[in-house]
C-alpha cells in the first residue's frame, strides 16, 4: 500500500502535532519539515526528516510529497497555501484559512 507523504511547514506547537499524527499514522508518511526559524531552536531534532528553511525552498529541493501542512503564522496560510496548490499539492490549512476577503 502506498503511503500518503507529508510534508509540514511552520514547526512550532501546532505544526509538531501534526508531524506526530502524520508519524503516528502507518498509511501516512513524514517526508520533511520547513521553518524560518534555524532547526536547532526548534526542538525538532527527534524528527529525521530533511529539513528545510523556507517553503520555496522545500518546493523547489525537497521530496517529493503529497499533502502540505501549513501551521505557520496566520497571516502566511492564504499565501503558502496558493504556494502549496500551484505546486500541485493537496494543502492541509491550520485554521484560520485566511484573514482577508481578497486572500
Amino acid at each position: 500500500m502506498k503511503r500518503v507523504k507529508f510534508a509540514v511547514v511552520g514547526t512550532g506547537h501546532i505544526g509538531k502535532r501534526h508531524a506526530e499524527m502524520v508519524l503516528r499514522n502507518d498509511s501516512a508518511e513524514l517526508v520533511a519539515l520547513a521553518d524560518i526559524k534555524p532547526k536547532e531552536e526548534l526542538g525538532i531534532e527527534n524528527y529525521e526528516v530533511p529539513f528545510f528553511s523556507s517553503l520555496d525552498d522545500l518546493i523547489a529541493n525537497g521530496p517529493d510529497f503529497d499533502v502540505l501542512c501549513i501551521a505557520t503564522p496566520n497571516g502566511l496560510h492564504a499565501q503558502h497555501a496558493m504556494a502549496g496548490l500551484t505546486a500541485r499539492k493537496h494543502v492541509v490549512v491550520e485554521k484560520p484559512m485566511a484573514l482577508t476577503k481578497s486572500d
